[in-house]
């Protein structure tokens, strides 16, 4: 007891001397490191404690008691050693493979084409339609879609948590003189369109405001902006709440990818371009500004100023849905004047990507001339126009150049004037010959993309492997396979060869960072390599239909047993995890099914992971019999 004594400060020696510690049911060496024994983790913490607290008079120390004996926890003033200067800072990265993998799973499931709102997104309908407004120029002013009127957002110390984020920033920029000129840039560029402005020194709102921490986003794959600063609205305040568990998400109203690829492939002239900017051309409005406040200072030797964001910013829970809705907005408001355009862009856009065509060149430039000016009535603007017809593109660029020569650009927020003076660089930006045109559904890196070659008009696969050193296991595999894309299942063959691995994977029992027996790994590296050999496949993009005519869809599949077990245990475990626990599992009685349940018996007894799978989640497989609707009162849709 004198010896654990010696070791503590006076403040854990007064309360140890109420505790009954004895020499049998402490740690002697609890003062030197050692290996650890045991991690208890937080789940355990409750199932051991027992009866028994006490705390010293100051009450900065506790002692509790507990099943393996007593706890000592707090801080220890101990004035014979120097403080330490050195502070460790600890960062923890969540892996998001989980949302990678779902969406993977989601590219190929066929949802419906009629969409049912939920309470909540009907509100957030109304609520766009009741508060959105235009100025005078046309462009779109939305509020931020709160859930409740009075939210926790508004306190919280947001501005200190954004604070020392931004000084962490700071170092980072510090370090890396091509990264900081870069963001510099942007943040310039943020200020002069004035998608940001400086708040006063003495407004009355920093209490109520929330502060949004902000980092760099580098993509090397990027034609044109490789540096995006993004704000992190998902950061909570010391009250535990984010500004996005604030905000109304709204309904999904993005087209279906496959669905735009396929209304694409059917003109023989393809047309293509990107929205500027897209969400920064939607304004917040002047209330709502106060929610999406940064700090900023281009070197550490200058005071932090406050800025808030005058648009709808990347980041927020609502910025993808108030983006898509005043799209369609502005071609429900202006579209009577411009016929040809409203319906490209009502069904024609996927995120801020326009896929269409046309069949005559004039008909090209009139799709050109109208959705430019359609759009122009909301503020958005297109850049990077493209076509596999070279007459088409040539004429557009030389309309282009047209309106940008001594054009002037407008910055909305003060009406000051300012004249491009190097115009050369705004048509380098805007009229870059591309040769290929990336399709893709978000910002995640594929190591499979699909690509479209406007040269030779077909659609092409691109491979983007690098070469890792780290060993194979569960969790980096299972997100290399998240990165394959296929939406329109060309490939399919080669793909579910990675379903059926990671059913593999699953049957094995492997943890997600245990690295995995020499057959799976050589088993990932041979499937791995060959991948590249799909850059081989192509595509033609028009499919040689011609203007009215009739045209019919006809689907088909072949697979084996193998691929079948996969799709069967991929598909029950997406609608356990969505519906809970399946007790039984009943098999349509139709004739397909009935004529199909010996292939479907044997298909359990070749594949014995799907009875293993079922049998552990205690469910049974039924057939149902024939004429069981009336039967047995089942509904058979």
């Amino acid at each position: 007891m004198h010896y654990l004594k010696s070791h503590l400060s006076g403040e854990a020696e007064q309360l140890i001397r109420h505790t009954p510690i004895t020499s049998a049911n402490y740690n002697p060496g609890f003062h030197t490191s050692n290996k650890i024994d045991i991690l208890l983790g937080a789940d355990v913490y409750s199932h051991i404690i027992t009866e028994g607290i006490i705390k010293n008079p100051a009450g900065n120390l506790i002692a509790q008691n507990t099943t393996l004996g007593w706890v000592i926890s707090g801080v220890v003033d101990n004035e014979d050693k120097e403080r330490s200067k050195v502070i460790n800072v600890l960062h923890a990265q969540v892996d998001k493979e989980d949302d990678i993998l779902k969406r993977f799973w989601e590219l190929e499931e066929q949802t419906s084409t009629k969409q049912i709102l939920t309470p909540e997104e009907k509100t957030c309908e109304e609520f766009y339609s009741l508060t959105t407004r235009r100025d005078e120029s046309g462009r779109y002013i939305v509020r931020l879609p709160f859930r409740e009127e009075n939210t926790l957002c508004m306190s919280g110390n947001s501005r200190d948590i954004a604070e020392k984020r931004f000084k962490s920033l700071e170092n980072r920029l510090g370090n890396n003189k091509e990264l900081k000129e870069k963001y510099v840039e942007v943040i310039q560029e943020y200020l002069s369109l004035g998608h940001m402005r400086p708040i006063a020194k003495d407004d009355m709102k920093k209490d109520k405001a929330f502060y949004l921490p902000h980092h760099a986003v580098v993509r090397d794959d990027k034609t044109t902006t490789k540096v995006r600063v993004v704000f992190n609205a998902s950061q909570k305040n010391s009250n535990g709440v984010s500004l996005n568990d604030n905000l109304m998400v709204g309904p999904k109203l993005q087209a279906d990818l496959r669905h735009t690829i396929l209304r694409w492939r059917l003109y023989s002239i393809a047309l293509v371009a990107d929205i500027i900017k897209m969400y920064r051309q939607v304004r917040i409005a002047e209330g709502d500004a106060m929610f999406q406040r940064m700090l900023w200072r281009d070197c550490p030797e200058k005071e932090i100023v406050d800025y808030e964001l005058t648009t709808v910013t990347f980041g927020a829970a609502s910025a993808p849905y108030q983006a898509v809705r005043t799209l369609h907005q502005v071609a429900f408001d202006e579209g009577d004047n411009y016929p040809l355009a409203k319906d490209k862009v009502l069904n024609c856009f996927y995120m801020d990507d326009l896929m269409t065509g046309c069949y005559e060149v004039d008909q090209g430039l009139e799709i050109y001339t109208q959705i430019t000016e359609l759009l122009g009535k909301g503020g958005f603007k297109l850049q990077k126009w493209n076509s596999n017809n070279q007459e088409l593109i040539k004429e557009i660029k030389e309309m282009e150049n047209e309106k940008d020569q001594g054009q002037l650009y407008i910055n909305r927020t003060n009406k000051d004037i300012i004249f491009m003076d190097n115009i050369d660089k705004v048509k380098e930006i805007s009229h870059e010959e591309v040769k290929e045109v990336e399709i893709k559904i978000d910002s995640t890196i594929k190591i499979l993309g699909l690509t479209w070659n406007r040269s030779q008009d077909t659609f092409q696969y691109l491979v983007n492997l690098t070469l890792t050193t780290a060993p194979a296991t569960k969790r980096s595999i299972i997100s290399n396979i998240a990165r394959l894309f296929d939406p329109l299942g060309w490939i399919a063959p080669s793909i579910v060869l990675a379903k059926v691995f990671i059913q593999k994977l699953w049957l094995t029992g492997v943890s997600w960072d245990e690295e995995l027996n020499v057959e799976l790994v050589k088993e990932w590296i041979d499937y791995r390599e060959q991948l590249s050999l799909l850059t081989d496949v192509r595509i033609p993009r028009w499919i040689g239909t011609t203007l009215n005519q009739k045209l019919e869809l006809h689907g088909f599949s072949d697979a084996s047993k193998t691929a079948y077990s996969a799709a069967f245990l991929a598909a029950f475990r997406r609608f356990v995890s969505r519906r809970g626990h399946c007790a039984k599992l009943w098999s349509d009685n139709g004739t397909t099914f009935v004529g199909a349940a010996r292939e479907l018996q044997e298909l359990v007894s070749i594949q014995p992971s799907i009875a293993e799978h079922l049998e552990s989640n205690g469910t049974e497989w039924h057939f149902i019999p024939p004429h069981s609707p009336p039967k047995l009162g089942l509904k058979q849709e």
